[in-house]
């Protein structure tokens, strides 16, 4: 029997119901029965949630002891990763960046050859040009134009890819009564596809191309319909196989 199991049946053999419990533990309602349904994840680390699993056990006046053990087991606590201290206690090797070229001497340089080359432009133009005039004389030029040959492509013929298959979902629809129901549709992975509570006449719909295993707090108070076609249940835990089947988890 699970953590969350042992968690209910003990509130209903002290006759409490989520409010009476929540009342007197000072946890919230939602919490109370994520954690029925072994979600404990909402807890905010091991620590409350032992602190939470030992105010549950005194109210219902059930043992600790042996739920805390069974939660140690299942949820081991994370020990700091060591090397990543080291690693930040290693100071940075310094990087050395090659000699860059020093450019503002290179494009003075180049200003004054520049400049050089201008003044001794401007004393010998004109002598090169009148040499240049009595040396040549003008002739006419017939440029005749050059007509380019077209090139006509062939059609391009449009090419059709085939549609990918269409694989097979499994709808799930759930409907809460009454006091309704804390909620955790997972994928075979484990994949959280929703989790939530739903309220009195709140619906929720899931369609995943896939297995898909369901968690309930309550099993009388929410409607199941597959695929369309009504489904009872009889465990608080079950899988829908991709037909629409249902199994026991």
């Amino acid at each position: 029997m699970s953590i969350g199991s042992e968690l209910t049946a003990a509130r209903e053999r002290a006759d409490l119901s989520i409010e009476q419990l929540s009342a007197a533990t000072r946890i919230r309602p939602g919490l109370l029965l994520a954690m029925e349904a072994d979600d404990f994840s909402r807890c905010g680390g091991n620590f409350y949630a032992r602190g939470h699993i030992r105010a549950i056990a005194r109210v219902v006046k059930a043992d600790p002891a042996p739920l805390l053990a069974s939660f140690d087991e299942t949820h081991p606590a994370v020990e700091p990763d060591q090397h990543r201290r080291e690693d930040r206690a290693k100071g940075k090797a310094p990087m050395l960046h090659p000699a860059r070229p020093r450019w503002a001497v290179v494009l003075g340089a180049i200003l004054v050859g520049l400049m050089g080359w201008g003044m001794i432009r401007l004393f010998t133009l004109p002598s090169d040009v009148e040499a240049n005039a009595s040396r040549s004389t003008p002739t006419a030029s017939v440029t005749a134009p050059v007509v380019k040959p077209t090139v006509t492509k062939p059609p391009v013929k449009a090419t059709t890819r085939p549609k990918p298959p269409v694989s097979k979902r499994v709808t799930v629809t759930l409907k809460a009564a009454r006091d309704g129901s804390y909620v955790t549709l997972r994928n075979y992975d484990g994949l959280k596809l929703f989790q939530g509570l739903l309220g009195p006449g709140s619906t929720q719909t899931v369609s995943y191309p896939g297995t898909i295993r369901v968690s309930l707090g309550s099993v009388g108070n929410i409607a199941i319909t597959i695929n369309g076609k009504p489904v009872t249940p009889k465990a608080k835990r079950f899988t829908i196989t991709p037909t629409g089947a249902v199994q026991k988890d």
